[in-house]
């Protein structure tokens, strides 16, 4: 008895052991995920607005290591997509493209939105540069929807909404402004008012706008953000809008400090378009030898960002076309459940279709209510619409009022000044015309759509905010 005793007492010692070894490996392991992630964060972020690329590697490198270390997969995730903007804004965009893969290995198996959408948010940023434009505005999107479920969704969103007006600024004016009055409104930061100030110089052309902004962006400007891009992003958008101002000497002044700050803080993709400014100034005061110094250090910079960015776009359509590889796999699969399911489906709209047509001539005649909204116009009656506007057609405005007369009626209670010729704007708007559109239909400068758009605005109270489109299609 004895014998098994100390047999059970020796082997009860060895698990103590092995215990007291386990759990001291453990703690030697340990991290502190709050230390973590305040690096992750916070201190990511002061050095990425100073530009201190080799401090912000070694961070993150080390947090990584760390994170391996102790199983924390956000805390390696988030390093990674800190690399991956760090050797962004390096203009190394091919190795930020490799650390975005990296960190969406890890993303994919956690269930968590503030990294999915800083994820998708810097794919977009990267595939953007590159000149992958609608690439980049579908991992926007992405990137809103998870941003929108975060429960503080300040800063990041309001970032990802400033993103997406940059992306559509040159194709969807009006919907740009929208999307830069929602990242001023969820982050209204010095940096984000000189965007829209920019907007204004840039599109709108509204110089009353732009300087109103781009002073407010000016008195917005904190102590802490002095020596940062952000001050370097702001006085280059007020450069702009002195050299457009023709204030060539100040313009100068403003670009060179911009010039510095940007050089310091490394954000080299940055740096082209700000010399070839200053080229056009130093022409503007016939400063011939400045003006080509300036040219050629713009270009030499374009060469290298060109490397750099068609090894991204390789790897950006390699994914593309291995994804679309797969989706056709895939879809041998399911072709056949699919076509099955299609014959099934054309047999009961048929049935529906004969239903609701029956329906449609009784509500047709039975009903005292203004027309339907534009869903339920008929197809025939929308073309008509349609070749209507295209040929400038003079009946165009009366055919529109007899097929939808509640889109009128409710506009001319609002304003009943208005005249044909607006009236005639606001349909073509609620079709869904462009700017452009409109302009080469009625045969007048793409400006003048522009200016007729705002005067519209101002005669029915429509803010800024709203997008026209929305607005009238709501009535």
């Amino acid at each position: 008895m004895n014998f098994i005793g100390d047999i059970y007492l020796k082997n009860h010692r060895i698990f103590i052991y092995l215990f007291i070894a386990i759990s001291l490996s453990s703690c030697d392991k340990k991290i502190d995920i709050r230390e973590i992630n305040n690096a992750l964060l916070t201190k990511n972020e002061k050095l990425r607005l100073e530009g201190k690329e080799t401090e912000l590697i070694t961070l993150n490198n080390e947090i990584i290591r760390q994170s391996k270390e102790g199983g924390y997969s956000r805390g390696e995730a988030l390093g990674y997509i800190n690399l991956a903007n760090t050797y962004g804004m390096m203009g190394k965009y091919k190795t930020s493209h490799e650390y975005l893969k990296s960190a969406e290995k890890i993303v994919t198996r956690l269930n968590d939105n503030f990294l999915y959408a800083k994820l998708y948010h810097e794919y977009g940023q990267v595939n953007y540069v590159t000149g992958l434009v609608n690439t980049a505005l579908s991992y926007n999107a992405k990137a809103i929807h998870y941003g929108k479920k975060l429960d503080e969704k300040g800063w990041l969103l309001g970032n990802m909404y400033e993103q997406r007006a940059d992306f559509i600024s040159s194709t969807y004016k009006d919907s740009a402004l929208i999307y830069h009055h929602r990242g001023f409104s969820l982050d209204p930061s010095a940096l984000n008012a000189s965007l829209i100030g920019n907007y204004h110089l840039q599109q709108t052309k509204n110089l009353d706008s732009a300087t109103f902004y781009n002073n407010r962006a000016l008195s917005l400007l904190k102590d802490t953000e002095y020596g940062t891009v952000r001050q370097g992003i702001i006085y280059y958008f007020y450069a702009d809008l002195l050299s457009e101002k023709k204030e060539f000497e100040k313009a100068l002044d403003f670009y060179k400090k911009a010039a510095d700050i940007l050089v310091k803080t490394k954000r080299i993709n940055k740096l082209p378009d700000l010399y070839r400014q200053i080229a056009f100034v130093y022409e503007s005061l016939n400063n011939k030898k400045m003006e080509a110094n300036y040219t050629s250090k713009a270009e030499e910079l374009d060469q290298k960002l060109k490397a750099s960015g068609n090894e991204a776009i390789d790897l950006s359509l390699s994914e593309i076309i291995e994804q679309k590889n797969k989706d056709n796999i895939n879809l041998i699969f399911i072709s056949i459940g699919v076509l099955v399911l299609i014959v099934g489906a054309i047999l009961l709209l048929i049935i529906r279709n004969r239903k609701y047509k029956k329906e449609d001539k009784n509500s047709r005649k039975s009903s005292t209510a203004t027309f339907p909204s534009k869903e339920r116009i008929s197809k025939e009656d929308f073309t008509e619409l349609l070749d209507l506007a295209k040929s400038n057609d003079l009946n165009f405005i009366k055919r529109f009022e007899e097929i939808n007369p509640s889109l009128f009626q409710n506009i001319l209670k609002i304003n009943p000044q208005l005249t044909k010729s607006e009236l005639a704007l606001c349909a073509m708007i609620w079709i869904g015309f462009s700017s452009k559109d409109i302009a080469d239909f009625t045969f007048i400068q793409h400006r003048s759509v522009q200016t007729k758009k705002g005067r519209l605005r101002k005669k029915l109270n429509i803010s800024s905010e709203t997008d026209l489109y929305s607005f009238f299609t709501s009535l």
